[in-house]
């Protein structure tokens, strides 16, 4: 017993991340706001949605989704269509200006942000290699040169490290966790060669935020809050975790905390291809990669930072089946389940996701955005994505 009291007491005085880590090992929504943080301010004048809720054509949506996401473990469910809030709901306590954790959603804004940079000329190419920015990874390996930007961005990197365990023994939790998080950003080796095989690993995104901050001379956060937050007109002060209030390093991957209406924002700006109000925002080519289902399909569903999902359609007749694999450019063979015929299609939508579920969904082809935040997702029949896409679909 008294080893375990003198670890805890060691680790809460040095950089071990699992003091930090054990703190909120049970985590609540609202656990961002026991750890260290800065602040992303909204303009003095804010732009919010229209609100069209309220319609008698939306009642039936809002029975609907009112019975669907009563149990789901929903904090907060926002429909948007054609730039107006037709369905806006929060559940077990949180409000319209509740700050709910992002996690891996976040990473969509940093790839936005790479965009902006690469308009603004602070970043050249994203087929500069990364030791460009970052020279101290050629010290540890000279084959740091072979991965680019573009490697950062599509998680193709090559670079080892474990993820996906959600335990002291995951990497992401490690580094979310690090008191000195730069420190060991850059204390990474590669696993194999890059470019060849699609590795969901979050250090990619961090290595994308200190490129920004390097090519840009400024925090990411501060980026954000110039380049995203305020022209977008975002209606609440929003925050991002960091390392520790010394360092103040953001936790890029997973630590941006805002409103379900401001995280929509982000949607709606690539439902307008990159622009707001008539003002070019975000780098046009990059939205329109991310929203290209072709793009989507060359990249087995991971481009830019954003999610592209291979979708499922069920038909009662083989012909049918037949005939809509035909107009669909990209499909499965069609398969026989349970007595129907499933075909598979990848469609124009996309998402930004992070663990528990939260996502912002985009289909530019009905202008829908639909934000989701909460606990992991409890539903009788279908998951999160499942049930998501198909009411983006429908709408």
């Amino acid at each position: 017993m008294r080893w375990i009291l003198s670890f805890v007491f060691l680790c809460s005085f040095s950089s071990c991340y699992v003091f930090r880590a054990y703190k909120v090992r049970k985590f609540e929504l609202d656990d961002h706001e026991r750890l260290p943080s800065v602040v992303i301010h909204k303009p003095k004048s804010s732009t919010p949605f229209t609100d069209a809720a309220s319609l008698p054509a939306y009642t039936d949506l809002k029975i609907f989704l009112d019975t669907s996401l009563k149990n789901s473990r929903t904090a907060a469910f926002l429909v948007i269509r054609n730039d107006s809030i037709i369905y806006e709901h929060y559940f077990n306590g949180f409000k319209r200006e509740s700050l709910l954790p992002s996690f891996s959603v976040a990473k969509s804004f940093v790839g936005t942000l790479i965009g902006i940079a690469l308009d603004e000329g602070k970043i050249r190419s994203t087929n500069e290699p990364i030791t460009n920015y970052l020279p101290e990874l050629l010290k540890r390996d000279e084959a740091f040169a072979n991965i680019t930007i573009q490697h950062l961005m599509d998680m193709r990197s090559g670079i080892q490290f474990r993820e996906g365990y959600y335990n002291l023994k995951d990497d992401a939790i490690k580094l979310g966790f690090r008191h000195n998080i730069l420190k060991h950003t850059l204390r990474l080796n590669i696993e194999q060669e890059p470019g060849k095989q699609f590795q969901y690993r979050s250090v990619n995104t961090q290595l994308l935020a200190l490129i920004l901050q390097r090519a840009t001379g400024e925090k990411i956060s501060n980026y954000l809050e110039d380049k995203l937050w305020q022209p977008l007109g975002a209606e609440f002060n929003a925050t991002w975790n960091v390392d520790s209030k010394k360092r103040k390093q953001e936790i890029a991957f997973a630590g941006l905390n805002a409103t379900a209406r401001d995280f929509a924002k982000l949607g709606q700006l690539y439902i307008q291809s990159g622009s707001w109000q008539g003002k070019k925002i975000a780098n046009e080519d990059m939205v329109a990669t991310v929203a290209n289902k072709d793009s989507m399909e060359l990249y087995k569903g991971y481009k830019n930072q954003w999610w592209g999902r291979y979708n499922s359609r069920f038909f009662d007749d083989s012909l049918e089946a037949a005939s809509y694999k035909q107009q669909t450019a990209y499909s499965s063979s069609v398969r026989k389940v349970n007595g129907r015929y499933r075909v598979g299609y990848r469609s124009g939508a996309f998402s930004a996701q992070g663990v528990f579920n939260q996502v912002i969904y985009v289909n530019p082809i009905n202008n829908v955005v639909i934000v989701r935040l909460g606990q992991f997702w409890r539903h009788p029949a279908l998951s999160a994505d499942q049930f998501i896409y198909a009411l983006g679909t429908r709408l």
